[in-house]
């Protein structure tokens, strides 16, 4: 009963604004339309319509080379889907790639968040956060080949340190199909990785130090207050980063700067289904714009389902 009634409520306060906008003059009407008009109008031209159109183009045999060639297909291209090899190993390695790319952006970012939260020079720390942050602001193509270069197997600094260090060879990440995939999610994950840090920081220094006193008063550790209390407090940062994570499973900007149009790493090994979207929709055959819709529109409801499961978990204390 008390729920029906803040329903109640709630429903009679905005009705009671809604009525409350007849009562506005119509100059401030149109001015704050002209405040947000433009933002609109670009949300429109650039988001909006993309969406609606690639929704559309998704249900049809859309072929950018045949002229007026546009069928309506129903579900045809989801039936083709289903029999794609290429597709479900595509996607099979973009799994793979999200999971990787989920444990370095949780795991190696809370671990560096903590590290320099425990700094206790402001300049110190704030010289790591800066260098945290460093690869997010360096152009994407920018820091793939950087990395590239950097395993290089004969002139790359990864293999001279393991050579000098180890004495011991170092594998060829470039060209051994088993590391494809990892080494692309390391290479994305350590780009953005830096926001992550920032928002685990913010959270960090929001938690109030008198908790972890009092536990440590109670006779708990380090690694009980980071557990017990520190992980909890930081859960609404966690969603967030989980949230904005589960986007990658469609990416393909990595594998497109490092292996290039014309391959796909080593025995195709870095196709994801992001790359391979990318390809039926500019780089095989007729440009199949229907059938890459398709595929993206898919990978997009599989990308929210786990962002809801994960917003559902995450808000109701279960990990």
């Amino acid at each position: 009963m008390a729920h029906q009634a803040e329903r109640r409520s709630n429903a009679a306060m905005w009705w009671q604004a809604l009525r409350g906008l007849r009562t506005e003059r119509w100059g401030e009407f149109l001015a704050g339309w002209l405040f947000i008009g433009p933002a609109v109008l670009l949300y429109g031209v650039f988001n909006a319509y993309p969406i609606v159109r690639g929704l559309m183009i998704a249900f049809s045999d859309y072929r950018y080379l045949i002229p007026n060639h546009t069928p309506f297909n129903g579900f045809d291209n989801w039936a083709e889907m289903a029999a794609d090899a290429v597709f479900w190993s595509s996607l099979g390695r973009s799994w793979w790639f999200t999971l990787i790319f989920f444990v370095m952006n949780v795991v190696v970012a809370f671990i560096a968040a903590v590290l320099i939260s425990q700094v206790a020079s402001q300049r110190e720390a704030g010289a790591y956060r800066v260098i945290a942050y460093l690869p997010v602001i360096l152009p994407f193509a920018v820091a793939v080949l950087v990395w590239r270069q950097m395993l290089s197997r004969e002139f790359g600094y990864i293999a001279y340190a393991m050579h000098e260090l180890f004495g011991a060879g170092s594998p060829d990440f470039l060209r051994n199909a088993a590391w494809t995939v990892p080494v692309m999610a390391i290479v994305d994950a350590w780009k953005v990785m830096g926001t992550n840090v920032l928002l685990l920081l913010v959270g960090l220094y929001n938690i109030n130090h008198e908790l972890y006193e009092v536990a440590a008063i109670d006779g708990a550790g380090w690694w009980r207050r980071l557990w017990y209390i520190t992980v909890p407090l930081l859960r609404p940062t966690f969603t967030i980063i989980f949230v904005l994570a589960a986007g990658v499973l469609g990416t393909a900007e990595v594998s497109l700067v490092l292996w290039g149009t014309d391959e796909a790493g080593p025995q195709g090994a870095g196709r994801l289904v992001g790359r391979y979207s990318y390809e039926v929709a500019f780089l095989l055959g007729d440009l199949r714009w229907g059938y890459a819709a398709a595929i993206n529109l898919t990978i997009g409801l599989m990308s929210m389902l786990v962002s809801a499961v994960i917003f559902r978990a995450l808000r109701s204390g279960r990990i």
